[in-house]
């Protein structure tokens, strides 16, 4: 079946949102926020530079979409979707997506977007209110859900957030330091995941060990 004029414009702006996204993290990225230009990314987007402002109307606010399209909304997406009763399903899915993201030269990528982010005060202020709170904000509520339902202990949603996140943090910091002698390199991506769940999810202590003392 032939998609009507609305579904087809919908999937053109989709698509050339796409290309724009995908162009201007390589050029931020390689150049650097202040001498990444518009023209230079719609060159590599090969589109027209007008083009890029129909659907951005600032570099800024490009390198924002760029940080939230990449980096948050696909774990936005996955705990959205997700039912209550099946957390470890969604936490698995959630570590696997951050895992896969470090492949290929996303990890040198997102080292330097965030290392432009503190840069500059504009753009940090910008990420914070349209993308770091937003996200953390859902995060709590749904963490929030979870400690009522009885699934977490009582713990302040605020610093379970953060306590799993600095995790994740840390471990894209440690890869991009120690580079291909990270013992994090030298196993597959499923038993990555697989420690890192347990790991959030137990933490250190042999509690089997533990309780037959």
């Amino acid at each position: 079946m032939t998609p009507d004029r609305e579904t087809r414009k919908k999937l053109l702006t989709e698509r050339r949102k796409n290309q724009i996204l995908y162009a201007a993290m390589e050029v931020f990225a390689n150049k650097g926020f202040s001498a990444a230009t518009i023209p230079a990314i719609a060159k590599t987007a090969g589109l027209a530079a007008g083009t890029i402002y129909i659907y951005y109307p600032s570099k800024r606010v490009l390198f924002i979409a760029v940080i939230e399209s990449f980096m948050i909304s696909p774990l936005s997406n996955i705990f959205r979707q997700a039912a209550s009763e099946e957390f470890q399903v969604t936490l698995k899915e959630a570590i696997k997506d951050r895992v896969k993201f470090l492949e290929g030269g996303n990890l040198s990528r997102l080292t330097s977007l965030i290392g432009e982010i503190q840069r500059d005060p504009e753009l940090k202020t910008l990420y914070i209110n349209r993308v770091f709170q937003p996200f953390i904000g859902f995060m709590e509520s749904f963490y929030t859900k979870q400690i009522n339902s009885g699934r977490f202990r009582q713990i302040e949603p605020a610093l379970a957030v953060r306590f799993v996140a600095s995790l994740i943090v840390g471990m894209t910091i440690l890869i991009s330091l120690e580079g291909d002698s990270s013992p994090f390199n030298k196993i597959t991506n499923e038993r990555l995941t697989s420690e890192l769940m347990n790991f959030i999810l137990n933490g250190l202590m042999n509690w089997e060990k533990t309780n037959q003392a």
